[in-house]
């Protein structure tokens, strides 16, 4: 319990600092000296979702309810109630979308190419700023964990050994001595507790428990509210990602808005944002057919999208899952939105494709089965 003084993040509701409850033996419990919320550290993870959701979606930490049951939306707003069915849509998924979706070497590849290209995009970038700045790395709707996964492996020499060691993936795991300096801290939030406590479970499993809740915190949260605590990180370069898809995960304009705004918030007042979407060129012809095929869908459900939403290259499926896919202007239109000035955003007709990764993913496959459905955003704040 040490390690959490000070507490990585701030209130969830007023941003003010975090503390233990002294009076607690077990040192589970948190709270806000200025607004009263309260919090819990249990199960290896530091639980900040908002009072008001938590209470509408939890039942001794576990979710209880499902969005076909009545939910208290008086004491919602709209967007409340968008988030906690984005949570409900999550339930029973954390296994079984590592596996399918985001595992390095097992998960199907329609997903696991997109996942590769951001994933060495983002380890080139920390490659250069790594060598002359100390960096605190935020994952945005961290899942499973897959980034503190392949961060921790670069900063744990004797960690993730059957990924070091398989030819497939072993460039991008391997042990980094800048890494293990000049990345301080590796923070995971997501607003689904069995992403998050199955993410402690993998960091584990690979090796890297000892670095868990000292460098690498995963914390279940909601993005749009999350605060780091600044005080703690003020001599670090703040590096923000929302890969994969999060960003269309948001189930409306506003939230969406409100992620980009917060993940301002938390590069600020020196920092960089990463942003990954699907394109919708590719949403009927790719995303509906080859995309969501059978391991996919086994994962996150049928499609059940209307003829409304095929139409605004909006997917919904019978978990509840949404998805988003957005073209270049609609991803500049939402940066603008959210007040962030100094970005560019790239697509199929401006990236390009990174070397020395072959083996993980040679450039022709970067051109051929990523470039045409992403979307990368990069900002300087």
């Amino acid at each position: 319990m040490s390690s959490f003084k000070p507490i990585i993040a701030n209130c969830s509701v007023c941003d003010c600092e975090l503390q233990f409850d002294k009076t607690s033996k077990k040192r589970e419990n948190l709270f806000c000296a200025n607004c009263s919320s309260q919090y819990a550290f249990k199960n290896d993870y530091l639980n900040l979702l908002v009072p008001n959701i938590r209470h509408e979606i939890c039942t001794k930490g576990t979710l209880a309810r499902t969005i076909k049951e009545k939910l208290h939306v008086g004491k919602l707003s709209k967007n409340d109630h968008d988030i906690i069915k984005g949570i409900i849509a999550s339930k029973y998924m954390a296994k079984q979308y590592f596996k399918n979706v985001v595992h390095p070497t097992e998960a199907v590849w329609s997903a696991r190419s997109y996942e590769r290209f951001e994933e060495i995009f983002i380890t080139n970038y920390l490659d250069s700023i790594l060598k002359k700045k100390q960096v605190t790395f935020v994952d945005v709707g961290s899942g499973p964990g897959r980034y503190l996964i392949l961060l921790g492996s670069k900063i744990g020499i004797h960690s993730c050994k059957d990924l070091k060691k398989n030819p497939e993936t072993g460039r991008l795991y391997q042990y980094d001595k800048n890494y293990e300096k000049n990345l301080r801290y590796v923070i995971g939030i997501d607003y689904s507790e069995e992403m998050i406590l199955h993410s402690t479970r993998l960091l584990k499993k690979y090796g890297l428990g000892q670095f868990l809740n000292k460098k690498i915190f995963p914390v279940a949260g909601i993005a749009q509210n999350f605060n780091l605590n600044k005080k703690m990180l003020s001599d670090t370069h703040k590096v923000i990602v929302c890969t994969f898809q999060t960003l269309g995960n948001q189930e409306n304009v506003e939230l969406q808005v409100q992620m980009l705004k917060s993940m301002k918030n938390l590069a600020s007042p020196h920092g960089t944002i990463l942003i990954s979407v699907f394109n919708k060129k590719l949403f009927k012809d790719f995303g509906l057919k080859k995309f969501y095929g059978r391991e996919v869908k086994r994962t996150v459900g049928e499609i059940v999208a209307s003829k409304k939403d095929v139409e605004n290259s909006i997917l919904r499926t019978s978990k509840g899952v949404y998805s988003k896919w957005f073209s270049k202007e609609d991803l500049e239109d939402l940066f603008l939105r959210a007040k962030i000035s100094k970005y560019k955003i790239m697509d199929v007709k401006s990236l390009q494709p990174i070397s020395g990764y072959e083996e993980y993913l040679k450039e022709e496959e970067q051109k051929k089965d990523v470039f045409p459905r992403a979307i990368v955003g990069i900002a300087q704040i």
